[in-house]
């Protein structure tokens, strides 16, 4: 069984200067996607969600590579379409848009399987390399990027926990942030049929 690490603990590794790094290029490219909405709204609303996701990530990565560039311990590698930050000898990290429920699209590539899934690699004890999810929470209805968000998965949609980046390392925050679950799905709730004699009939639960 895989023992999954704790968000304190990647947060803690990371260090504060990567994460916050991460909360500013959100943040500076929430602001061009503002700007370009406001000068050319109709390209906007003209845009397909993978052709306005793709702009995104272009900006996102813009940014994240003027933050994080040169910074010690950290690496940026940029084979197109793969984008990557490595982290220490630990931590590899891709940047992704996250639904509500942490959930990612990606191409179902040997490769993106490879990276979404926990364990796979042979290495030595205590260099096992730990693959994240970075990136903002995506708002599809208003088409507006929100916080942004680190997550841990064992597989694409195997989401293990999803956190907030926002006021990480910055003072008491770092050991408090409390990891988001997406919830499982529910049951559907069984159907109520009414018959015309005016009893109460409830189909999935054989109850007359």
């Amino acid at each position: 069984m895989i023992s999954y690490p704790d968000s304190s603990e990647v947060l803690s590794d990371l260090g504060p200067k990567v994460t916050q790094g991460l909360v500013a290029a959100v943040d500076q490219a929430a602001k061009d996607l503002q700007e370009y909405r406001a000068v050319h709204p109709s390209w906007v609303s003209q845009s397909s969600e993978r052709g306005l996701a793709n702009w995104i990530h272009d900006r996102l990565w813009a940014h994240l590579t003027a933050e994080l560039d040169g910074h010690p311990g950290v690496t940026l590698t940029d084979g197109e379409p793969t984008r990557e930050l490595i982290v220490g000898v630990s931590y590899r990290l891709r940047v992704k848009r996250h639904r509500e429920d942490g959930q990612v699209r990606s191409y179902a590539t040997q490769t993106a399987l490879e990276f979404f899934a926990q364990g796979t690699q042979e290495t030595f004890p205590g260099l096992e390399e730990v693959r994240l999810t970075a990136g903002y929470e995506w708002d599809p209805d208003a088409r507006k990027i929100g916080e942004a968000v680190l997550s841990l998965r064992d597989g694409q949609e195997n989401v293990v926990w999803l956190v907030p980046l926002r006021g990480v390392g910055e003072g008491a925050v770092d050991g408090n942030v409390q990891p988001v679950r997406p919830a499982a799905p529910q049951p559907p709730m069984p159907s109520i049929e009414v018959p015309a004699t005016g009893k109460r009939q409830v189909t999935e639960g054989k109850a007359k």
